[in-house]
């Protein structure tokens, strides 16, 4: 995984921080393990971020996937 990646939630997920739902799309900033746990830290395009965990994301297609290691890869036809 790479800061500056295209990622979109697997479900609807809402602010721990605000209580509003968080957008669909993000960009990933930094990960984190903690508690043998992968944490990442995202940002949407409003500027908030959330630290959410890496089974609740997944890449954009047009990330190599090298990248995405133990995450799945969005494919859109």
């Amino acid at each position: 995984m790479q800061t500056g990646m295209k990622l979109n939630l697997t479900r609807t997920i809402r602010s721990s921080k605000t209580g509003l739902i968080l957008p669909r799309e993000g960009t990933l900033v930094s990960v984190t393990e903690n508690l043998g746990r992968t944490l990442l830290l995202v940002e949407f395009e409003n500027g908030h971020s959330e630290c959410l965990f890496e089974n609740e994301v997944e890449f954009q297609s047009n990330t190599p996937s090298h990248c995405g290691q133990g995450l799945r890869e969005v494919v859109h036809n």
